[in-house]
Formats: C-alpha cells, sequence, structure tokens
C-alpha cells in the first residue's frame, strides 16, 4: 500500500527572545526503519520530550528518550494506541523507579503523534499541547487553551502509573499539526488561526515567531499527498534527529528498477547450458577426428564417401541428443545438481505453507537452509542456492523480527577467549578467560573503530601477577565500582581472582604500583562463584555451586567483614544452573540461567517475571551472559544466545524489545557477552578472541 501522506516539518526555537537556529533538542521525527514490526512499515512518528520538574537534565537526556520512544513504537506490534500507551507507561516506569532510589530525579513531558494514513494519533503526558488546523478550523489537544488547569498534567516519574491523554483525528491535503510547549497556550486562538493560514511550513513559522516573545519549543507538520509539488525541497522518509529546522536539501531522483533475486541465476544457468553443450559438441567432434585420422596420399579414403561422410556429422549429433536425454531425466546427475533440486524442492514445498501456520513456515524453511547448506559446501557461492537462502532467511527473519546488522570488529588479541565485557565512558575492558588476562581499550568518536595505542594488557589483572602482598590467580570476572566504599577510591576497575582476592585499578593509572589488592574474608565457603556486580557500595558474589549469592558489606577501605547469604530461610530457590546475574537501581536482583530464563528476586523473595512480546516460534532457550542496563530512560536487559547467535534486548519487565543478528553468523560463534552505548547507540558484543560494534538502528 503506498503513502496516502507525506509530512512537511519545521521546527521553532526560540530562547529568551532569541532564535535559535536548530532543532530543538528532544524533538523528533522517524519514519518506519526497515525492520519495523509488522504493521508499522508506512507509519511516522512525531515526539517531543520537555523538561519538566526542578532537575533540568543536559540536552542528551530528552534526546535519549525521543530515540527510545521511536525504537520502542516501531519495534511493538499491536494497535497504535496500545502501543502509544505501553511507550509511555515503560518511559514511566523507567523514570519512576529511577527516581524512587536516586536523590537525582528526573521528569520529563512528553508528546506524540503518529500517522497513518489518514489517520492520526495524539498521546501525551505532562504539559505538552498540540493544535490541530484543518479547513480555517482549529481543534486543541488535549483541551481548550483557556482550560489552564486541564492543561498541566503530572510528568513523566512522578506517580507509579502515568497520567495519558490520547486523541484521534482524520487529516486531508493541507492540514497542519502544532506539536509545542505550554508557552502556545498564551497565543489567542484567533491569532493562532492567522499565523497557521500561511502560504506554506517556513510562512507559518515565521507568524508563529512573531507571537511567541520570550520562549518556544515547537513542531509545525503539514500533511500533503506524495504527488503534490512542493515549494521547499526535502528529502523523503529522512529521520529529523539530525536535520536543523528547516534547512535546504537536495532533490531525490527518481527509483531505479532492479534486477530481481533469481535473475542473475536464471541468466547465469542459461549461459552456463549454452556453454556445455558448445563443449561437448566440441569435444565429440575432435574425439571423432583423432579417432578416423585422414588417410595417406595418394590413397583415396573410404571415409571420403557420401555415407561415410553423413556419420560424421550424425554420429556427434547422436551423441548429444543422447548427452541432454540422460542430462533432462535426471540421469548422470552431480551430487551438487542433486541437490540443487532437493533444495529447490523443498523451496516449492516452504512457499505452499499458510503464512498463518508460523510453527509450519518456520520448521518448512529451515529445512530448505539446511539443504542450501549442504549445496552450499559441494560448489561455493552458486547463484541459486544463493538466492534461495536470502529467501529463506529474510522470510524467517520477518516471522521472528530477527534484526540483521552489520558487524565492526572494534579488536582483537592473541589467541583470547574473551568472556566478558565492561564499559564506561570511552573505555572498554574485557577479561580473556582462556588466559586470564584482562585488557583495556578506548574507542574512537564514531564508537567503532580504537583510539590509536590504546590497546593495552593491564598487567596487575592478569595470572600470576603482584600486587601488594598478593599473587594473582585465575580471574573469574571483572566489574566498575563507582561507589568508593569498601575500595581505596572510587570509579574503579575491580577484578576477583579464585582464591578470594579483589584487584582495583584507576582508570587513567593502569600499573602495578596505581593498583591495590585485598583479600576477602571466608573464601573456603565458596564452591564456584562466577560473577561479580556491585550495588551501594556492597560487592555480590554469584555462587551457583553454593546455591547463593554472597554480599559483602563495605567498610572504610576495604572488605573487612565475612559474607552474608543473600538468601536466607528454608524455601531457598534453586540457582545452580545461574550464568550471569545484575542489579536494578532499585537493588532487585535478576538471574540468568543456562535455560535463557530469568528469576527475579527483592530482599531475597522471589518476584514474578516473565517474558512477553517475543514473536511466536522466537525465544531464548539458552543463555551465556547479561546485561542490565541501569540508563534511566533506557532500563532493560541485553541477554547473549551463542547457540541462537543472537543479542537479545528487553525491558526490565521482559517485555522484547530487538532480536540482534549478525550477516554472517559465524562471527557470533563464541558469543558471550554484550553491552550498550546508550549515547552512541551502538552495542558491543565480545565473541572468540574480539570485540563487535553493532548500531541498535541501521
Amino acid at each position: 500500500m503506498p503513502l496516502e501522506y507525506e509530512a512537511l516539518v519545521g521546527h521553532l526555537y526560540i530562547v529568551g527572545g532569541r532564535t535559535i537556529s536548530a532543532a530543538p533538542p528532544g524533538t523528533l521525527v522517524e519514519v518506519a526503519p526497515k525492520k519495523a514490526a509488522r504493521g508499522r512499515e508506512l507509519d511516522t512518528f512525531f515526539v517531543m520530550v520537555l523538561p519538566a520538574g526542578e532537575t533540568i537534565a543536559p540536552a542528551a537526556f530528552y534526546e535519549q528518550m525521543c530515540q527510545v520512544s521511536a525504537e520502542r513504537y516501531f519495534s511493538s506490534s499491536g494497535s497504535v494506541t496500545s502501543a502509544l500507551r505501553a511507550i509511555l507507561n515503560s518511559l514511566n516506569d523507567d523514570l519512576y523507579q529511577h527516581n524512587a532510589t536516586d536523590p537525582k530525579r528526573y521528569e520529563a513531558s512528553i508528546l506524540c503523534a503518529v500517522l497513518r494514513g489518514p489517520d492520526l494519533y495524539l498521546a501525551r503526558v505532562g504539559s505538552g499541547i498540540a493544535v490541530l488546523h484543518q479547513e480555517d478550523a482549529l481543534q486543541p489537544f488535549p483541551t481548550d487553551f483557556d482550560n489552564k488547569d486541564a492543561l498541566y498534567g503530572p510528568p513523566l516519574g512522578i506517580d507509579p502509573v502515568a497520567d495519558i491523554r490520547m486523541a484521534h483525528y482524520e487529516v486531508s491535503e493541507g492540514t497542519r499539526l502544532v506539536l509545542s510547549d505550554p508557552h502556545l497556550s498564551d497565543v489567542e486562538m484567533d491569532r493562532l488561526g492567522e499565523a497557521l493560514d500561511a502560504e506554506d511550513v517556513a510562512g507559518a513559522l515565521v507568524n508563529l515567531k512573531d507571537l511567541i516573545l520570550n520562549h518556544a519549543i515547537m513542531m509545525v507538520v503539514e500533511f500533503v499527498s506524495p504527488e503534490a509539488p512542493v515549494a521547499l525541497p526535502v528529502h523523503e522518509g529522512e529521520s529529523t534527529e539530525a536535520m536543523d529546522a528547516l534547512e535546504d536539501i537536495g532533490e531525490g531522483g527518481k527509483r531505479k528498477r532492479t534486477p530481481g533475486p533469481l535473475d542473475a541465476p536464471v541468466r547465469s544457468l542459461l549461459g552456463k547450458g549454452a556453454l556445455a553443450l558448445a563443449g561437448i559438441t566440441r569435444a565429440f567432434s575432435l574425439a571423432f577426428e583423432r579417432s578416423l585420422p585422414p588417410p595417406k596420399a595418394p590413397r583415396r579414403s573410404r571415409l571420403s564417401t557420401p555415407l561415410a561422410a553423413g556419420a560424421a556429422v550424425l554420429v556427434p549429433v547422436i551423441v548429444v541428443a543422447l548427452v541432454l536425454v540422460l542430462w533432462l531425466t535426471g540421469i548422470g546427475e552431480s551430487e551438487f545438481e542433486q541437490c540443487l533440486n532437493e533444495a529447490s524442492t523443498a523451496a516449492g514445498v516452504a512457499r505452499q505453507v499458510s503464512p498463518a501456520d508460523v510453527a509450519g513456515t518456520l520448521a518448512a524453511w529451515n529445512a530448505v537452509l539446511t539443504v542450501t547448506a549442504r549445496c552450499e559446501e559441494l560448489r561455493e557461492g552458486d547463484l541459486q542456492v544463493a538466492a534461495l537462502e536470502r529467501e529463506g532467511r529474510d522470510l524467517i527473519d520477518r516471522l521472528l523480527q530477527i534484526s540483521r546488522r552489520r558487524m565492526t570488529r572494534v579488536a582483537s588479541f592473541p589467541s583470547a577467549g574473551l568472556a566478558r565485557i565492561v564499559l564506561q565512558g570511552e573505555d572498554l575492558y574485557v577479561l580473556d578467560d582462556r588466559n586470564d588476562l584482562v585488557y583495556r581499550v578506548k574507542v574512537a568518536e564514531d564508537g567503532l573503530s580504537l583510539a590509536p595505542g590504546s590497546q593495552q594488557p593491564i598487567q596487575s589483572m592478569r595470572r600470576t601477577a603482584r600486587v601488594a602482598e598478593f599473587t594473582v590467580g585465575d580471574i573469574l570476572d571483572i566489574a566498575w565500582a563507582q561507589d568508593g566504599r569498601g575500595l581505596s577510591q572510587p570509579n574503579v576497575l575491580v577484578a576477583l581472582d579464585a582464591n578470594g582476592v579483589l584487584i582495583e585499578c584507576p582508570p587513567r593509572f593502569l600499573d602495578t604500583l596505581s593498583c591495590g589488592a585485598q583479600q576477602l574474608l571466608n573464601r573456603d565457603t565458596w564452591v564456584s562463584p562466577i560473577a561479580i556486580t556491585f550495588w551501594q557500595g556492597r560487592l555480590y558474589i554469584l555462587d551457583p555451586g553454593a546455591n547463593q549469592i554472597w554480599r559483602y558489606e563495605p567498610g572504610p577501605t576495604a572488605f573487612t567483614n565475612a559474607p552474608t547469604e543473600y538468601f536466607v530461610g528454608s524455601g531457598r530457590p534453586d540457582i545452580r544452573m545461574a550464568t550471569d546475574f545484575g542489579i536494578d537501581d532499585s537493588g532487585q536482583v535478576y538471574i540468568l540461567m543456562s535455560n535463557g530464563a530469568i528469576k527475579k528476586y527483592n530482599s531475597g523473595q522471589e518476584v514474578p517475571f516473565g517474558y512477553a512480546g517475543f514473536p511466536d516460534g522466537q525465544q531464548i532457550a539458552t543463555a551465556q551472559g547479561m546485561f542490565l542496563n541501569r540508563n534511566p530512560i533506557a532500563q532493560g536487559l541485553l541477554i547473549t544466545d551463542e547457540n541462537a547467535r543472537t543479542v537479545y534486548e528487553t525491558t526490565l519487565g521482559g517485555t522484547f524489545i530487538a532480536a540482534y543478528r549478525p550477516h554472517d553468523e559465524e562471527i557470533f560463534a563464541s558469543l558471550a557477552d554484550a553491552v550498550v552505548d546508550q549515547n552512541r547507540r551502538i552495542i558491543y558484543a565480545v565473541s572468540g578472541n574480539s570485540i563487535f560494534g553493532f548500531l541498535r538502528e541501521e
């Protein structure tokens, strides 16, 4: 279905009476990405995030909220209204949980709009307002501007349940929408209508500027048909995330037809067939000539008779015809040709399965991919096999909502087996579990390459190293400690070895003299510890062998006390299959099991947790590592599944967000752990001896 309306967008940003020639922070227009959820392919998403409360966060905070809301909308399923409600509730939950545990409170107002065909949906929490200008009439949202009390609702992060206001309109050619902060409500409706009657969006912005005196954050949108002539040159379907207000951009060209996926294989097959026939004919001609050489002069050859001449022509023709018959009937097929026929037959069967039968469709196309993998081993790079693989993979990806990503190898380490990764600012720290050695690298500004000369081993965090009076043994895990309690200083990288020695190193001084170490008490009570984390200065150690989490309370500069048990009493849970864990800002513990399940606890008592929103046929069956994102506006989980070659992303409540997988799945054959850089929108994963980086959105 083609787009019914396109959106022409302009911004107005006034601070202290001065107009800023850039899009205001916290505004975003996003068209559907390539991997949008089913039903979202033609939607356009508009969002405006406004400061609220006493604390004004950096601009990046509001920009991140815009990005997160757009991501969650285009990855969600169901109706537009249910998706908007889910987005606003999830953002409110993130901020509310953060504000409940952190003295630095964040609040924000948010205003969203979705265009789907002629339908326009609006939703808001807080104080954002909108006006729809249609057929010389104004429709304010959420209420008349004279009703000031109703215009100001509680922002995100105040109440456990967000106060959401929603509306639905039908737009037509030339309808204009204004999304704004509350200052627009000070303008009289008559004057506002006159301002929006301008010839184009640019004129409307100029008129609105004359009506606003001191401050304004505003987005003006005009809906036009794709065929309508546009005075301002604009790109088609481009996000406004990195565009300045009313920026001049070039016109797009006409779309060229590209060959279908089977065009090249068919042409190649016909060409190869013709060459084969020519070769066969020539071979038989040469064989015939060599078997019957010309006679020596002056004797007259018996083959010079008309019968012999006819045989010389007829025999090759008969042989070629026989070869063609044998080829067409399948006699004498090569192993590859048999495999290709099997793959083509399997693909034909898969195409007949009803799309409504998700399980059957997945099973059928997985069978096709199994056969094509065998064909690929017999003849690498065959175009027909590649076309069948591409068809099957694309269909499976759509059903399972797999997000394929281009992987960039950020760094590699000789003979390493990377197991853990920690991100702090621009620094990445990785644990080489094969050699019990920790490395540090610094990423460049683009986030996908290394700063020159930044790759270095941390000499104090390696097996047999001497730190203070201790000799380091096998390293179990690494973590970042922001709180300095129990340590010599805050903001240090910490490693724990199998002997209970805790090593700490400041990020800029990784030499042996700058690092410190201490011996944790009661090491003999541990059985098989595998992971560590810090929360409010306390050190937690996950010990599946002991079916326990050990908790060390901090002293002024060391952990001087014996550990206490996190799980107490008679009804202790079974966590012997645990592989990783994390703790959120409110102190709730998330334990990842090897079968992909997550168990959640609060003060040792189990809290209900379950995955939701996963596509039919998509589930986490095995897991190795987990990253708990504590960012107040993007809280969530990353879970690595080596067997599925996938990094899964969910909310803290377990709702599906995305499943990331490389185009070349062998890259993730040894996938172990992942982290996310929320500012750069980059996920880093460790697999084998390398760190890979990829963009969350492409």
